[in-house]
């Protein structure tokens, strides 16, 4: 085995990879513009993670060619770097199309081809702001870039907006967009849902995982997930294998192949799916430690060995008896916190914390409101997992109302 891996990314939610590396063997080179890491790693680069060609570079100036194994990023602007690195180790790679980012209208159009996608969805330049603000009368809009990171400069619109707001709203997704392009679309109703996939370079794809998401209650205009839960109870087996069976229909029709996918879909209330989008990665602890914990086989490691070549078993790992949660701050706005604690002071016993942040909860401390996914990581976070019948939604929100209660002095 090789002794290096290269992690594109400085985010503290990336602990979780090193540690998996590490329990691997490798020793790892972290990569980021910054001028350090948000983690503890064995090699730091700051370079740009879009720059692929000059991290190769400087890792053969480093001697380190022969010497890395593959790499791995959480960011979608980095997946084609992650694929120039693991074409430089001889690993398999994604589709050549994979080497610049897919955009949101690439995606939607080849789900439309499928016969995968089915919602209101137009590029800003197919739709002119008189249609847009017609459409505002009928019903909830969401204006989001198309090519962006994480849940940045997205703007959800209610129903009758002003021309202003819309406009504003454009302008936002626009700003934020790589290539200055956004899409407006019907906000559809109904629950979130990630789909965690893996495939492999012969055709082969497997569901490992799928999170209901739940959203901030106080970000502005804006869905921020605050929890992901896997292999829930809210819905029966049945559901969880569609929702796998769709993931990897959608996972397909963008061609895509040697990689993670991290899916998001939503399952409309007449029990229909639509895809939101797609990133050819996984992300944070979810690569590494979550989905296996519910999953009950080790995503992180199956992806290593599939980039030495060996296959990935087609199907879907879900309904097992196992449980675990992506759990994220949801503090109301405008409030002031009295008093320093977390969530896992308040949990049922049984609930094991496999890791915990919880920073940016201290005492005296006014809170705002949220305006993207960069607000809830600085508070912190916990990463739990219990049995299926333990780890219920409604046991985390009794706990989440008694630690919020605690921590902002409200009884």
């Amino acid at each position: 085995m090789k002794e290096y891996f290269v992690l594109l990314g400085d985010n503290q939610l990336l602990w979780g990879q090193v540690c998996k590396l590490r329990e691997f063997g490798y020793r790892v080179i972290a990569v980021s513009w910054r001028d350090h890491a948000n983690f503890d790693c064995d090699m730091f680069i700051q370079m740009d993670v879009k720059d692929a060609k000059g991290i190769i570079v400087r890792l053969e100036e480093l001697g380190l060619k022969d010497k890395v194994d593959g790499a791995l990023s959480s960011i979608d602007l980095a997946a084609p770097t992650v694929n120039a690195i693991n074409a430089w180790c001889g690993n398999k790679t994604m589709p050549e199309k994979f080497n610049r980012v897919l955009s949101k209208e690439e995606m939607r159009d080849a789900w439309e081809k499928a016969g995968l996608f089915n919602r209101i969805s137009k590029l800003d330049r197919e739709i002119t702001i008189d249609e847009i603000c017609a459409l505002s009368q009928k019903m909830r809009l969401i204006c989001k870039p198309d090519v962006a990171a994480s849940s940045r400069g997205i703007t959800i619109m209610e129903k009758g907006r002003r021309r202003e707001d819309v406009q504003d709203a454009l302008t936002l997704a626009k700003e934020t967009s790589f290539n200055h392009l956004c899409l407006i679309e019907e906000f559809v109703e109904g629950e979130e849902f990630t789909v965690d996939l893996l495939g492999d370079s012969y055709g082969n794809v497997n569901c490992y995982g799928s999170s209901i998401q739940y959203h901030s209650v106080n970000a502005r205009h804006n869905h921020v997930t605050v929890k992901h839960h896997w292999n829930s109870r809210k819905y029966d087996d049945a559901t969880w294998n569609s929702i796998a069976d769709f993931g990897i229909k959608c996972y397909k029709a963008l061609g895509l192949h040697s990689m993670f996918g991290h899916l998001e879909i939503i399952m409309k209330e007449d029990g229909s799916f639509t895809p939101v989008e797609m990133g050819a990665r996984s992300s944070g602890f979810i690569c590494s430690h979550t989905v296996s914990a519910a999953s009950g086989h080790d995503y992180m490691r199956d992806y290593v060995n599939m980039l030495h070549g060996c296959k990935i078993v087609p199907g879907n790992y879900l309904n097992g008896s196992m449980a675990s949660m992506w759990y994220g701050y949801d503090i109301p706005a405008n409030s002031v916190s009295v008093k320093e604690t977390d969530i896992t002071k308040f949990l049922d016993p049984r609930i094991h914390v496999l890791f915990e942040k919880h920073d940016g909860l201290k005492a005296g401390v006014h809170y705002g409101e949220y305006i993207d996914d960069g607000d809830r990581d600085k508070f912190g976070y916990a990463i739990l997992t219990a049995p299926r019948d333990v780890l219920t939604i409604e046991s985390i929100e009794q706990s989440e109302q008694k630690f919020l209660d605690e921590f902002l002095g409200r009884k």
